[in-house]
């Protein structure tokens, strides 16, 4: 066959994806060298840096994988997937056994310096946008192509969406009981959830009815992991100094068989107290945050004390004690704790309904009926595993009830429930990426189908 035949069955030049630079080449008069702008477009366009940052992203959930059994899941997160630049470790072994081992008979680990995720995605959706849509060809052939690279890219936007700007916690309410039978301190109703994560410095003073508090925030305290991070305000008569933050610790008491590694706080004719870091890193809902405090008065008089933030338990309890002290006659609190949420609506647990497998005592449903009250309205709804009650920007997802022993259905009456609370804006586009994904790879192989059956009956006809 000819080249003339070949080129009319095949695919026109024209209708073909030419490479970047390909493309920036055919683009400027003959002789003259490709601008420096021209040679950036073509190298974020490029097909080979799709293939190297496809590559490092495998290399980061390998190793982000690995470093989760002994960082857990949200340290990892944070150092492999929402930073510019990651440490990876990847323990050495031969055949399961381990190479090099310390003294504990963990493996020697080879350190190995890599971009982390954040900048990859970003990378990889110019990458996308330049060499996959840019620079395509318009043509009907690429229809298809062109609509599942809007999908991938809306796939990519949501993920940065959603960690820029979407938050979430914890909700836990008690089974609302018949009137008068109601227990002081359950939860069962609320309007408020806790974070998962973020942590604040709460200064209260109560003035009559009310609570006047001044909040700072975690990422301005985290500094006190090594230095003292001064506290002090307008209208204060005094300022306070934190120091010795732990991401995760526990208060233990000090006994002479003992060792402390940060200070010491007596406790009378007591042993004394301090906060001991935690080895093994739990998931980050479970942690508690600590720090020590130093109160300083106008007068140069000085308070120690230290602080710890709250258990993540199932549920809640509505209440806190804050620490409380005295300067000039004023009562004041300091409460380390986690961020509390509004809703625009509250939520009232009205029954928990749980289903085992016939025989078992292994939960096949378990679900919520509620009540959302907003704007002195009311209505019922439901809320089980993956349809979650969606109001007001938030999505409310059942994740777990109570009580439970040691991870085993037991007990009774009475029952509470615990949904996570997201906002976030971008929770629905992923679904929608999927269904612009899926349409275009219709198009794009539908076309090829009718394409192809009408070659062949021309085939056919002039056989």
């Amino acid at each position: 066959m000819s080249d003339q035949s070949a080129s009319a069955d095949g695919p026109a030049a024209s209708d073909r994806i030419a490479p970047a630079a390909q493309v920036a080449q055919a683009e400027r008069p003959a002789g003259q060298a490709p601008g420096l702008g021209a040679r950036l477009l073509g190298l974020i366009g490029s097909m080979k840096l799709s293939v190297v940052l496809l590559i490092l992203l495998a290399a980061l959930t390998w190793l982000g994988t690995l470093a989760q059994i002994k960082h857990g899941l949200w340290q990892t997160q944070r150092d492999y997937f929402e930073s510019w630049f990651v440490l990876a470790e990847l323990p050495l072994s031969w055949w399961g056994e381990p190479l090099f081992p310390d003294a504990n008979g963990e493996p020697w680990a080879l350190v190995i310096p890599l971009p982390g995720a954040y900048p990859v995605m970003a990378l990889l959706f110019l990458n996308l946008l330049v060499g996959g849509m840019l620079r395509m060809r318009l043509h009907a052939r690429n229809v298809g192509i062109l609509i599942i690279h809007v999908g991938i890219a809306l796939l990519l936007i949501a993920g940065f969406v959603k960690l820029e700007v979407s938050y979430s916690g914890s909700l836990a309410l008690y089974e609302t009981p018949e009137a008068g039978q109601g227990v002081a301190h359950r939860q069962y109703r609320a309007s408020t959830f806790v974070s998962f994560h973020d942590h604040e410095l709460a200064v209260s003073k109560p003035t009559g009815d009310t609570i006047e508090e001044r909040v700072v925030p975690e990422a301005y305290l985290r500094r006190a992991k090594t230095d003292r991070v001064v506290v002090s305000g307008d209208g204060l008569p005094f300022r306070v100094e934190v120091h010795h933050w732990l991401d995760n610790c526990r208060a233990m008491p000090k006994g002479p068989m003992v060792k402390a590694t940060t200070p010491v706080l007596g406790a009378g004719d007591g042993p004394g107290l301090f906060l001991s870091p935690v080895d093994v890193q739990l998931e980050r809902e479970h942690n508690q945050v600590g720090c020590y405090v130093t109160i300083v008065t106008a007068d140069d008089q000085r308070l120690e004390a230290m602080l710890v933030s709250s258990p993540w338990r199932l549920p809640q309890d509505d209440t806190r004690t804050p620490f409380v002290f005295e300067v000039q006659g004023q009562r004041y609190g300091l409460d380390l704790r986690r961020v509390v949420y509004d809703m625009p609506f509250a939520l009232q647990l009205d029954q928990f309904i749980r289903r085992e497998h016939p025989g078992t005592m292994q939960v096949a449903d378990f679900r919520s009926k509620v009540t959302v009250f907003e704007d002195g309205a009311q209505r019922q709804a439901q809320i089980w595993m993956n349809n979650p009650l969606r109001k007001g920007g938030f999505a409310l997802y059942q994740t777990s009830w109570g009580p439970q022993i040691q991870g085993r259905p037991a007990g009774g009456p009475p029952w509470y429930s615990v949904f996570e609370v997201a906002d976030n804006p971008s929770d629905k586009w992923p679904e929608y990426a999927c269904y612009v994904i899926a349409i275009g790879m219709i198009v794009h192989f539908g076309a090829k189908l009718i394409r192809f059956l009408m070659s062949s009956t021309r085939e056919a006809l002039s056989a």
